[in-house]
């Protein structure tokens, strides 16, 4: 991509999010989708993980000097999930109430660490209420393993209660 835009006088220097859908024999299927921007679940599984100043990254990107500013990373391991409203991946149920333990920074536990992500949410005479499909993402981080991450993440979102809602429970099972 980079170079078909340097030849039409256009280079790009940026973030690319390609979206692939793979099948059950792990086959990938062509591309679903591709955007100039950060992924959401993505995005808050990796950025947690990154020990470099991120800022200094993205103008290392900006200026083309990424190659001699490559990131570092915090030894441990990552799982998002996400929550989706009632109707998700169709047209969601909107306007229902959110419930349970939302917390707006890390939560330490013996095993690691957990954040919860607002994507379709808002508030409403005060109430936290769903106003898309994908309401939240919970993010796991241990420096144990993957499954303590994917642990940490599931036990999140069982503290989240919201009527209708539904999440996958075969996130990272490849990679487990």
């Amino acid at each position: 991509m980079h170079v078909h835009l340097s030849s039409q006088s256009t280079p790009y220097r940026g973030c690319l999010y390609v979206g692939l859908m793979i099948d059950e024999s792990g086959a990938p299927f062509p591309v679903v989708e591709y955007n100039v921007r950060f992924g959401d679940p993505e995005t808050q599984v990796t950025v947690p993980l990154i020990s470099s100043d991120l800022c200094d990254l993205l103008l290392a990107v900006a200026e083309g000097r990424l190659a001699h500013s490559m990131p570092t990373f915090h030894d441990a391991h990552a799982m998002t999930v996400v929550l989706a409203a009632e109707g998700y991946p169709g047209p969601p149920v909107k306007g229902r109430l959110i419930g349970g333990e939302i917390s707006p920074s890390w939560q330490p536990t013996t095993e690691g660490k957990y954040l919860i992500h607002h994507a379709g949410t808002g508030l409403e005479d005060g109430k936290l209420i769903s106003t898309g499909g994908r309401v939240l993402a919970a993010t796991g981080i241990s420096e144990n393993s993957l499954e303590s991450a994917k642990n940490l993440a599931y036990k999140c979102l069982s503290k989240v209660h919201l009527e209708g809602s539904h999440f996958r429970r075969d996130i990272g099972h490849r990679a487990l």
